[in-house]
């Protein structure tokens, strides 16, 4: 068996697959700078454009690289080499392909279509089967290739993040230097979401959300655009890692009912309107959450003792007989006053470990850097600010958003991890809110005290 893993993830990146590479990047920054000087005039940010773009392609190809001629496996090597072995159909039976996009998990049989038995059993889910889907359309236009692949996923993920990021920038223009830091020059975001990855995927999905909400609730524009992307995005997410959803969803709605006043006008609609819309938000929440939920799986609430029991188990495996770094935080009571009591140490160990003195190898000591960064950063603003710190973020809907968010999908991910290398992807989506949070609270604050100056 050790034999057929190796020959499985037998993966070289050739000549062929290195020029072709070249020649994305060339169309990839053409296409970038003709985007960049028609949207400047009007879009400022997009002076960061090309920068940000560059971060994020090169970093997930560098994820590529690394992946091929270090780890020689993954995660990444087996979602590609499945969707590689999926799109050998193309070539015998374009129908069953097409048959075969169509089907779902449950009702997949490829036991017929001469795929070797490692995809077989890799495709073991249906977060694994649509992953393999998405790799195929994006093999296709990669002209089958490993490494344009990459670059293609890391692009694509790129629009949903820029979107968000685009918009954040219109409601603070003052800050787009400082935001584009959050967004694109976190170095665990640069490398873990930008390769073949489902992580990669929600991100960009996570962007286009935000992006789409803020459309709605702050300017009033693109709704039926952002509606639809809403809910590919949701669709993306729920079938690749539904947990997000269950987190992103209320946090958005919360932030978007809180917006309702700049949307409603006239105080007499608004006491009328506000509380029946806050109700149609939350009823209708609850409703999606609870069919995300039934549809979820391994992810199902009812079934997040036994999920989180599991990732454990496994990460703690993973550490023990594959050198990668563990943690723990002790034994957890699966009940409300458990979870309540490994919250502090789940939310440390997520943003602000792992310390120095637990470092093992580059991964780690890459996370440990920016931890410290990010906790030094996060002790000089409650040094600094003291209660107000606390008074922006109830004051600031958008800060407030970010950091109910990132503290609650912080501690998830923070006690089921178990060990750094997991850690680092899982947490992503928290990091990139808190590190943006934590940047508009420093420059909310700058603003108030040359205001109080001049004054």
């Amino acid at each position: 068996m050790k034999f057929q893993l190796v020959d499985y993830f037998d993966l070289k990146l050739s000549l062929y697959d290195m020029c072709l590479a070249i020649i994305y990047f060339a169309l990839l920054y053409i296409i970038a700078y003709y985007v960049k000087r028609i949207k400047i005039a009007k879009n400022p940010e997009y002076k960061y454009f090309i920068l940000a773009l560059t971060a994020k392609v090169v970093g997930g190809f560098m994820f590529a690289l690394l992946t091929v001629y270090y780890y020689k496996g993954g995660d990444s090597l087996s979602y590609y080499k499945a969707a590689e072995e999926i799109s050998k159909i193309f070539v015998n039976n374009p129908i069953r392909l097409i048959e075969l996009f169509f089907t779902s998990h449950d009702n997949l049989n490829l036991t017929g279509d001469m795929v070797d038995m490692e995809t077989i059993y890799f495709i073991n889910g249906k977060d694994i089967w649509v992953m393999v889907k998405l790799i195929v359309v994006a093999n296709f236009f990669g002209l089958f290739s490993y490494g344009t692949t990459t670059v293609i996923f890391s692009a694509a993920s790129f629009l949903g993040l820029w979107a968000a990021y685009s918009n954040f920038c219109k409601i603070y223009p003052k800050y787009s230097k400082h935001l584009m830091i959050s967004f694109f020059m976190i170095p665990s975001i640069i490398f873990w979401g930008g390769g073949v990855l489902k992580d990669t995927v929600t991100m960009g999905c996570m962007g286009w959300m935000i992006y789409s909400f803020s459309n709605i609730f702050i300017f009033k524009r693109r709704i039926w655009g952002s509606i639809f992307l809403i809910i590919i995005s949701s669709i993306l997410i729920l079938y690749l890692k539904p947990y997000i959803l269950y987190i992103l969803l209320p946090t958005l709605m919360i932030w978007g009912q809180s917006n309702l006043k700049n949307v409603i006008k006239g105080s007499f609609i608004r006491i009328v309107l506000i509380p029946i819309i806050v109700m149609v938000i939350a009823v209708g929440t609850f409703s999606v959450l609870k069919n995300v939920s039934d549809a979820a799986g391994k992810y199902d609430i009812d079934k997040l003792e036994h999920t989180l029991e599991g990732f454990q188990s496994w990460h703690s495996y993973l550490a023990t007989t594959q050198d990668q770094s563990g943690y723990t935080l002790g034994e957890i009571e699966f009940t409300p006053t458990g979870y309540l009591k490994i919250a502090p140490a789940a939310f440390n160990v997520t943003f602000f470990r792992p310390y120095p003195w637990e470092i093992r190898n580059v991964p780690t000591l890459i996370g440990a850097a920016e931890s410290l960064l990010v906790f030094l950063f996060f002790l000089y603003l409650l040094i600094k600010l003291r209660g107000k710190f606390f008074k922006i973020i109830i004051a600031n809907k958008d800060v407030l958003f970010m950091m109910i968010f990132s503290v609650l999908f912080g501690v998830v991910v923070g006690m089921s991890s178990y060990n750094f290398g997991a850690l680092s992807r899982y947490k992503m989506p928290a990091q990139l809110l808190f590190v943006t949070a934590l940047i508009l609270i420093y420059n909310i604050a700058r603003e108030e005290k040359k205001r109080f100056i001049i004054k």
